[in-house]
């Protein structure tokens, strides 16, 4: 028995998709799709990058180079930001696979195709960001569908507004896919499924809030 791989019906109705793949002996269009989404990745950073989101750190430097060096620079800006777009879909795609697989018996290309899904939702949150950056010159944790708006109200604390700017209603429905999803996959209890659900987001949203909070340039 084979299933069709179908991204969008596992955002829709997520128990009812990944039912029917874990009956699956073969997910048919598997490597091609997931190949597809990497790129998917891969061009909205591009966008992103072409439309300027994120070079304010860089803005100042770029304003005392002559015109050929400022053009070189927003090239290696783009190129910076496609690998980090292929980087930033296999992270999400194959390492939390990994962490459900070490403690599950579910299959790891179930496990990839549920990521898969959560791909998709997060790559949806970054391109609406990039409109709301170029509209509205919002920062990523200032978005109005994240905590962190509520957050910068409370606390001047770099750290814990990236935190809780990670908070956001998509990664909200990335969790709900992820349960429901792995409900299915697995055998793990609901009680349990819920805390490494819970957990493995948690953690994801530190390492990035921590990895933001740090300036790296200081450290060089």
């Amino acid at each position: 028995m084979y299933n069709e791989v179908k991204f969008i019906k596992g955002m829709q109705q997520p128990s009812t998709y990944f039912y029917q793949v874990q009956q699956s002996e073969t997910l048919r269009g598997f490597k091609r799709k997931i190949s597809l989404l990497v790129a998917l990745s891969i061009l909205i950073f591009a966008i992103s990058a072409f439309f300027g989101v994120g070079t304010f750190p860089i803005s100042k430097e770029l304003t005392t180079l002559n015109p050929t060096e400022f053009e070189l620079n927003k090239l290696f800006f783009l190129l910076g930001r496609m690998v980090q777009g292929l980087l930033y879909a296999m992270v999400i795609l194959f390492l939390p696979s990994l962490l459900f697989w070490t403690i599950s018996e579910a299959d790891y290309p179930k496990l990839v195709l549920l990521q898969g899904v959560t791909l998709i939702i997060l790559l949806v949150e970054k391109l609406l960001f990039t409109i709301f950056a170029t509209k509205y010159s919002l920062d990523w944790y200032s978005s109005p569908l994240s905590l962190g708006v509520i957050t910068q109200f409370l606390t001047t604390k770099k750290w814990i507004i990236y935190f809780f700017g990670c908070i956001s209603l998509f990664k909200i429905w990335v969790i709900v896919v992820q349960f429901k999803g792995l409900k299915r996959l697995t055998e793990i209890s609901t009680r349990n499924l819920l805390i490494i659900v819970l957990s493995v987001n948690i953690v994801f949203w530190c390492v990035y809030a921590l990895l933001l909070y740090i300036d790296f340039s200081k450290l060089l």
